[in-house]
């Protein structure tokens, strides 16, 4: 799941009813939009960077990927196997990370 304010990434874990939180990379990141892949990344879209930001769960590393357009503002994640989908509403335009 998104947090907006403090611009983290968290899961729940209903076996354990326990949670596990990790902040955005940078300054003031926003989380907003969330999508898994069909490898197990998590994508999650980062106004506060103005990128799209993809998180390994196995490793706990980020990986971000600006924008070359000003508030891209991605508000939906959608994808197939190979391809994530990037909806940027701020930029009027689709941008598709091919993950193979």
């Amino acid at each position: 799941m998104s947090e907006w304010n403090t611009g983290n990434v968290s899961r729940y874990d209903p076996k354990g009813k326990t949670w596990k939180t990790w902040k955005l990379p940078g300054e003031g990141p926003h989380a907003y939009a969330v999508y898994v892949d069909d490898q197990d990344k998590v994508w999650v879209s980062d106004w506060g960077a103005n990128a799209m930001v993809r998180f390994d769960p196995e490793t706990e590393k980020f990986q971000a990927f600006p924008s070359d357009r000003r508030g891209a503002n991605v508000r939906q994640i959608l994808g197939r196997p190979g391809e994530v989908w990037a909806p940027e509403s701020g930029a009027d335009r689709l941008v598709v990370y091919r993950t193979r």
